[in-house]
Parts: structure tokens; sequence; C-alpha cells
């Protein structure tokens, strides 16, 4: 099937809990014929995070796990570029290195600008006093008033960022592996998919924030199975969406 690099989104009308579990099974159909590489590729990935942990609590950093952890959500989807290839079943695609660069560094600033304004509310809060380590950070949040409004009001600031960053990025990426296509209109026509189908991928945004939530609280572990899964489902949404097989 021949679709034009600027072909928009279909809408797609059945119900998004049913769309949703048909990516998800697809996308662990691919985990079970792909065990070996998955594993690899999720595991390395926490690796690398356990590795960037360590290097906050060696210099003290601590406190800005929380954020950081956060703002990693804007930017994992690029975690998962090197799966597309395996879901698609093409050994052809090529990704648009500067074009995937380009939608990076802006994913970046999300993260970045999300960091620095919870730095920001948190010294209205609690002014200019020293971080103290993680430990105590969470337990002044979750154990005061005070850290219960911070709390409230960092996930719908932090949402805001996590949402905007969803929508240029949940087909974007897998786009720019599979069109000859600029960072910008690719972003734009991930937009335009999830306004377009916006109970479907508010569903499917909310299954991507449980399992990568479950995925950091059993200590990164479970983020071995969840990455490869996702990125999987990831491509199987898009080729539905755009191409019109999942």
């Amino acid at each position: 099937m021949t679709v034009s690099v600027y072909t928009k989104a279909q809408v797609i009308s059945d119900p998004p809990a049913r769309v949703v579990k048909r990516w998800l099974q697809a996308g662990w159909g691919d985990v079970k014929r792909n065990p070996g590489y998955s594993l690899l590729y999720g595991g390395s990935l926490v690796v690398l995070g356990w590795i960037c942990i360590a290097a906050l609590m060696l210099n003290d950093l601590g406190w800005v796990l929380l954020p950081l952890l956060a703002g990693g959500v804007l930017v994992g989807p690029l975690a998962t570029i090197g799966l597309y290839s395996v879901a698609s079943g093409k050994t052809g695609l090529r990704a648009a290195t500067g074009q995937i660069t380009l939608v990076g560094v802006i994913l970046m600033v999300f993260a970045l600008i999300w960091i620095r304004a919870a730095t920001v509310m948190f010294a209205i809060v609690y002014g200019l006093r020293p971080f103290s380590s993680f430990a105590d950070t969470l337990l002044l949040l979750i154990t005061t008033p005070s850290g219960w409004a911070l709390l409230i009001a960092g996930s719908l600031v932090g949402g805001l960022f996590a949402a905007l960053g969803f929508a240029v990025s949940a087909f974007s990426l897998p786009m720019l592996i599979d069109r000859k296509i600029d960072g910008f209109s690719a972003m734009g026509l991930s937009f335009n998919a999830t306004t377009h189908n916006f109970k479907l991928c508010l569903c499917w945004g909310a299954i991507i924030t449980l399992l990568t939530l479950v995925g950091i609280l059993s200590g990164l572990l479970g983020l071995v199975v969840v990455f490869p899964l996702l990125g999987y489902a990831t491509w199987h949404a898009y080729a539905e969406l755009f191409h019109g097989d999942a």
C-alpha cells in the first residue's frame, strides 16, 4: 500500500479499550517471537537507568530523582526506536537521524522545562533551602499537607508537559522510521492523530503511564519487559492509524 508522507491518520471508531488491547497483544507477540533481543534491549536500558540513579546519589542529587523520572517519561519514546524494525518485520527501514534528533531535542527541552518548573514550585512552597536527600524529600512530600499540595500541583503541571510531549511524539517517531518526512511535519501529523482519536489516545497514554509506573516501582526491573512491549505496541498503533493495519 502506497501512502503519501503527509497522509493524516484515520479515526478509529472501535472502543478504545479493545483497540489498546489489540496493540498490546500485537506487541506481546513480538516479544515472544524475539525474546532474546527484546530482553537484551530492555535490560540495557534498565542498566543505563541504574547507572544514572547511582550517579545522582553519589553526587548528593537524589532530590532531583522524582522530577527526573517524570521528565524521563517525556523522552522515553526515543529509547524504543530500535524496536520498530522488529515490530514491522521490515529490514529496510532507515532512521532519519537528523529529524529524529530534532524531535529528541524538543522532547528534551520539554523535560528540562518541567524539571525547572518542579524546582521552582518546591522553592515557592519551602523557600530557598538546601535540598535534602531523596528519602528525606520523599518523606516531606508524602507526610505533610504542603507536600501533598506540591505533589498535586506538580502532577498537574507535569501532566500538561507529558500530554504535549505524548501528542507530538506518540506517532512521529515511528513515522520518521517509516517515511521520508521532516520532524515538524511528523510531529504535526502525530498531534493531529492524537486529537482526532482523543479518547483512544487518552486510554493509550494512561496504559503507557500505568505500565511505566509499575516498572519504576519494581526498581526498574519491570521495565526490562515493559520497554520492548510498549515499543512494539507503539509501532502497531502507528501502523493501524496510518496504514490501516496493526
